[in-house]
């Protein structure tokens, strides 16, 4: 028998297509947050989002209604370039990625080489929006050359409030492919984020769900990791790749709404 979703001490939560799609609340999310709160839940927003810093993740948040700290928010952007400095202190990295990115690169010590002749130690590849041929370019003669290459995650869609634009999955994809270099992977599927997750919040496997809305990313961390899975239909999955999919969550809801509507009918429940 599964446990009633009101059971788990911990809650690691996607944002994307789980909160919200671009700058809309989904049904529920404040709802369900707000009785995290109540209930002394532990959780934490855990975002492959490679061109938002933890600052900017609770800004937006908090502009959306839901008032969090730095302290619910871990990126992967962080997470990866944390693992670029133990590994290569003071490298020279060529970063594919937004402002925050860079940002971050530059405060954690290590030298961006994308305007320097020096040869690049790393290549880091977050979302890009203005991603071009040249930055393509740069960045397979760099992995070519030698440059280890890191990846934030492999998402290949991201959801925003009409639909989807190409995710970092999609730049990763055509760096691998000039390189012929498969990349290191640090957001989820992978299980670092979700094992770092734990061990900030003293959580066990046995007490935790990873809420997520895609089936090949945050479920299949969940269940590589070894947690309980809850998978929303309210960003990237559908009923429809659900049946299709070999990939199956413990629990499935339309959205947090729904979620929500469960716990509200469990006796003795607030």
């Amino acid at each position: 028998m599964l446990p009633q979703i009101v059971q788990f001490t911990t809650y690691l939560i996607d944002l994307d297509g789980v909160i919200y799609r671009g700058e809309e609340l989904i049904p529920g999310a404040k709802d369900f947050v707000d009785w995290l709160n109540s209930n002394h839940k532990k959780y934490l927003f855990l975002t492959n989002n490679s061109f938002a810093s933890e600052a900017q993740v609770v800004t937006k948040l908090t502009r959306l209604g839901i008032a969090t700290d730095g302290s619910h928010v871990l990126a992967a952007a962080q997470a990866a370039v944390t693992h670029i400095v133990h590994r290569f202190p003071g490298a020279h990295v060529y970063v594919i990625g937004e402002q925050p990115l860079f940002d971050l690169v530059r405060a954690n010590n290590l030298q961006v080489a994308n305007t320097s002749n020096h040869k690049a130690d790393v290549v880091l590849v977050g979302l890009d929006r203005t991603f071009d041929y040249k930055k393509l370019t740069e960045a397979v003669q760099a992995v070519r050359a030698g440059a280890t290459f890191i990846a934030i995650n492999r998402d290949s869609l991201l959801p925003i409030e009409n639909g989807f634009i190409a995710g970092c999955g999609t730049m990763v994809a055509a760096i691998e492919a000039g390189s012929g270099i498969t990349p290191e992977v640090v957001g989820k599927p992978q299980p670092m984020l979700l094992q770092e997750a734990m061990r900030l919040l003293g959580s066990s496997l046995e007490e935790t769900v990873m809420i997520g809305d895609g089936l090949d990313t945050d479920i299949l961390a969940g269940k590589a990791v070894g947690t309980y899975t809850l998978l929303v239909l309210s960003g990237k999955d559908s009923h429809e790749s659900l049946q299709k999919a070999h990939i199956k969550p413990d629990y499935v809801y339309e959205n947090l709404a729904a979620v929500m509507q469960k716990i509200k009918m469990l006796p003795g429940i607030r």
